[in-house]
């Protein structure tokens, strides 16, 4: 069998100037978070390619834009530095969509021909993983026409159902493999009081046995650091980060109580230190399922308690949520908030909760707001919020009227804000 494999390998290696070369005009194409850069670098000389469309959700090398020519139209669902710059300057275009979408904006909006991505070396079987990012790429490489895998050394392999055979995929290239992005939690001397306080009021909603989906972002990350008092919990989250790691080696996250895939913790992308990628390498209790799975809400709902935490830019006093607009501009990505926070509310004994600072970092604004500025894009409508956590409480929104919410997120407010915010709420007719 390992000899029938390495036949099938060979036969289907390639150089990245020739896959590149595969790319037509007019085509439509795509890739996930873990870009192939030996075949985009080459894709970048083809100042001949017309009418082209490359879908990249999670961009991960927008700095070879400048080398490819015009024909090229570059689409994405992610944002940040270098993005948004591109995104100003007409290079890039920006397609807001939750993290469950992506698969259907490549096959069904696009209808991609081709999909070009980085995997893993091959095992002693013939098989490779997408690394640490499953997101949609295994679901379109099997999908697609045309299906060209660059190998990255670099990467974990993870189980789950983004493995595939060598002789799934149409062509492979044998890239120099760049290092993954390695991030860590904040514990700051600067933050870690107000980590402190929200990770004890997160305390208090977390249940033993409770599934959990955590956000990526800075503020929940950290925060859930000073979780206490849980037992028995599971995962089942979009990113598998640092803290989840911590949290099972700690003992907190067991994953025995799940009732969908027990004993297993299951996400589709893993961010964070070089400890962590060492960590979920051949590690039979991770699963690295595409987001066509994992971010369904139907699936999500199934898991018992399950309790989603994520992050806001701002809450306004209804209880809807902004978790990508900041200044008037966009400056991030949906994400999965939207996909996690049904499948919670959805769930009968879950929890979708909102974490948020009191203030933005200079402390002259406060972001609980009793209403978004125009143009500001609602990530979370008011029914997706169920409870809202600052460092100074817990906002219980569920079950409660309008005029409760936006008391309860009065309360939750930083105290140099309050009398204002119940002054406006009075203005415009939320509270009497």
């Amino acid at each position: 069998m390992e000899r029938l494999w390495k036949v099938q390998y060979a036969d289907r290696l390639i150089t990245a100037s020739r896959a590149a070369a595969m790319i037509q005009n007019g085509d439509s194409f795509c890739c996930g978070a873990r870009e192939p850069a030996g075949i985009l670098s080459e894709l970048g000389k083809r100042k001949d390619l017309t009418d082209a469309v490359y879908y990249a959700p999670e961009e991960d090398f927008p700095q070879l834009l400048p080398n490819m020519g015009r024909g090229l139209t570059v689409y994405t669902s992610f944002m940040d530095g270098i993005n948004r710059e591109y995104i100003r300057n007409g290079r890039m275009q920006f397609i807001p969509c939750g993290f469950s979408g992506f698969t259907k904006v490549a096959l069904e909006n696009f209808k991609c021909r081709a999909a070009i991505t980085c995997v893993s070396a091959p095992n002693k079987d013939g098989f490779v993983s997408f690394g640490n990012s499953a997101d949609m790429m295994a679901d379109v490489c099997r999908a697609v026409p045309l299906a060209i895998a660059e190998i990255n050394d670099k990467l974990p392999f993870v189980y789950g159902d983004n493995v595939m055979h060598v002789s799934e995929f149409d062509y492979i290239v044998e890239g120099d493999g760049y290092p993954l992005n390695v991030g860590r939690i904040d514990d700051s001397d600067e933050n870690r009081e107000i980590y402190k306080a929200i990770g004890g009021y997160l305390s208090e909603l977390v249940e033993d046995e409770a599934t959990l989906e955590v956000g990526i972002g800075r503020l929940n990350s950290s925060a859930m650091m000073y979780l206490e008092n849980a037992h028995d919990l599971g995962v089942h989250t979009e990113i598998y980060g640092d803290l989840l790691m911590n949290l099972t080696k700690k003992g907190l996250v067991t994953n025995r109580k799940k009732s969908l895939n027990p004993g297993v913790s299951v996400c589709t992308q893993v961010v964070g230190s070089q400890e962590l990628f060492d960590y979920v390498k051949d590690n039979l209790e991770i699963r690295l399922d595409c987001c066509n799975h994992v971010l369904t809400p139907a699936v999500i709902a199934q898991n018992n308690k399950m309790t989603a935490i994520n992050n806001a830019v701002q809450v306004d006093l209804l209880g809807q949520a902004n978790a990508e607009f900041l200044k008037g501009s966009q400056h991030s990505g949906m994400g999965g908030i939207g996909d996690f926070a049904t499948g919670a509310v959805s769930c009968p004994d879950g929890k979708s909760i909102i974490v948020i600072e009191s203030v933005t970092k200079n402390g002259k604004y406060s972001k609980i707001v009793p209403y978004f500025e125009p143009g500001t894009p609602v990530s979370l409508s008011r029914t997706m919020v169920e409870y809202v956590v600052s460092e100074y409480g817990i906002a219980v929104l569920a079950g409660k009227s309008v005029q409760e919410r936006a008391r309860e997120l009065v309360n939750i407010a930083h105290p140099a804000f309050r009398e204002e915010l119940e002054y406006q709420a009075k203005e415009i007719g939320i509270l009497n």
